[in-house]
């Protein structure tokens, strides 16, 4: 009996060690049901976005693939109703060997509304992937299951597919990684933010990126999903994927947009907040966390930014820090044509914040040329005594073109809105030699040079809807204009 019970204890010690570590994660079998017990386990950071509990825990497993296929992880159970199994998990996917993992897909939610996880990948023949529940939400048991299917088309890794780049009001680049069956083509579907897929406007790409074009709203906020098309058959879509084509000035962001608090603005380190009476405006603000330990470089990017040359942009913000106790903290702003502090432009010196009263903050930018810009915001906060968090919120910018004011007073064009022709008049009898017109991504749509000329009638049927800037040239200087072509 004795013996016996050793035995027993023993095998409770095993049971209580197993799956607690990357080392110990107990594998799973595809086409059956596992209970995960209560997560008491090592975290080692998640691949679903968010945050960590305050004291995370994970629970691990592994599944190697039979072949190359997909693989479906889900808690999404009537099981798991929020009574004895927990009805909000969250899961990463991880690839590599406990000393070097890497993440490679994860999920929290199932929609707004479920808060269980469920997400198919793509899975390699052979390789093995962790399957890791952390306790961000509930270290309460659930039951969740594992799928294997081997697929001819298989869908795309949603993690692979990569941010739109080359951004201007109307056009963008979509990249991702091939596909595991290596197709020689792939179908995006596209449309204003929040479309019925179905619905969308649908091209092919002959490998793995495509530009387009002629995109509306010009400014707008769209989606794309992505899939294989392997010719005979076609995989799965994967998405939505948030596509902010660039804005204009004015543009103004207080993370309040219930649809979507960020509008584009983008970090690794920088969170959404929504503690109460937090907010300089609204509900939500943006945040990060400072430390007692280590310096703090974290970079929160705005969406991007469409601006013509000499436009002058004023950049206005508040700041506050989360705590009365905090150290004070250190923010840079910069700007650049790209999401990176790289060559970038600091703009002023550095800000000093203290105190919880939220103070607005002012910036000033000219841009030299034409282009897309964006604006990011650096705590660059050395090793603090009291840890607190920084916070920003309500962003906005307004411009100005820059311009000789004489020059500038002895133009005027009109009709404001146009629709087929507008007037180019000299208010001061002053003659110009040309005028140029241009449209929000900086092209030359019109370029008509003139000899002396006074007034001009210049016929603008031709040109898309949307916003122009006309420039006349004169020997004293350049008048700017914005005008309206409906």
């Amino acid at each position: 009996m004795k013996k016996l019970l050793l035995s027993i204890f023993a095998l409770g010690g095993m049971m209580a060690n197993a799956q607690l570590t990357c080392a110990t994660a107990l594998p799973v079998t595809a086409g059956s049901t596992t209970t995960c017990p209560q997560i008491t386990g090592t975290y080692l950071g998640n691949c679903a976005g968010g945050t960590a509990a305050t004291s995370p825990n994970a629970i691990w497993y592994t599944y190697t693939a039979p072949a190359n296929g997909e693989l479906t992880i889900t808690s999404d159970l009537p099981q798991n109703d929020g009574t004895t199994n927990s009805d909000d998990t969250r899961v990463s996917v991880i690839t590599g060997t406990c000393a070097a993992l890497a993440c490679y897909a994860g999920n929290d939610d199932v929609d707004d509304v479920n808060y269980l996880s469920t997400l198919t990948i793509p899975v390699t023949s052979g390789t093995t992937y962790y399957i890791v529940w952390d306790d961000r939400w509930s270290d309460l048991p659930f039951d969740f299951d594992v799928t294997f299917e081997a697929v001819s088309c298989i869908r795309l890794n949603a993690t692979n597919v990569n941010a739109a780049s080359d951004l201007t009001v109307d056009s963008a680049t979509l990249s991702w990684t091939a596909s595991l069956s290596n197709p020689n083509a792939y179908d995006v579907e596209y449309g204003v933010a929040g479309f019925t897929q179905g619905s969308g406007t649908t091209a092919v790409a002959n490998g793995t990126s495509i530009g387009l074009t002629g995109l509306t709203p010009a400014s707008g906020d769209l989606e794309y999903y992505v899939r294989a098309n392997c010719g005979a058959t076609q995989s799965a879509y994967v998405g939505p994927f948030s596509l902010y084509l660039a804005a204009t000035c004015p543009y103004a962001n207080n993370f309040d947009d219930t649809t979507d608090y960020t509008d584009g603005f983008t970090s690794t380190t920088w969170g959404l907040g929504n503690t109460a009476g937090a907010a300089q405006s609204g509900a939500i603000y943006y945040f990060v966390n400072s430390s007692t330990t280590a310096a703090t470089n974290a970079t929160l990017y705005t969406r991007a930014i469409a601006l013509q040359a000499n436009e002058q942009v004023t950049l206005t913000y508040y700041t506050r820090l989360g705590s009365a106790t905090g150290s004070a903290q250190t923010l840079k702003v910069y700007v650049n044509t790209s999401r990176s502090l790289t060559g970038a432009t600091q703009l002023g010196g550095n800000i000093t914040v203290s105190g919880t009263t939220y103070v607005l903050q002012t910036a000033t930018f000219t841009a030299t040329t034409a282009g897309t810009y964006y604006f990011a915001f650096n705590n660059a906060t050395p090793i603090i005594t009291t840890a607190t968090s920084l916070r920003l919120d309500t962003v906005s910018m307004t411009s100005v073109l820059a311009n000789n004011d004489f020059v500038d007073a002895s133009f005027t064009v009109s009709p404001n809105p146009a629709v087929d022709v507008i007037a180019v008049q000299s208010a001061a009898n002053t003659s110009f030699s040309a005028v140029e017109m241009y449209d929000l991504n900086g092209r030359i749509v019109k370029n008509i040079a003139y000899t002396s000329a006074t007034d001009a009638s210049i016929n603008v049927a031709d040109l898309a809807p949307g916003m122009y800037t006309v420039k006349v040239v004169s020997e004293n200087g350049t008048a700017v204009r914005k005008i309206i072509k409906q």
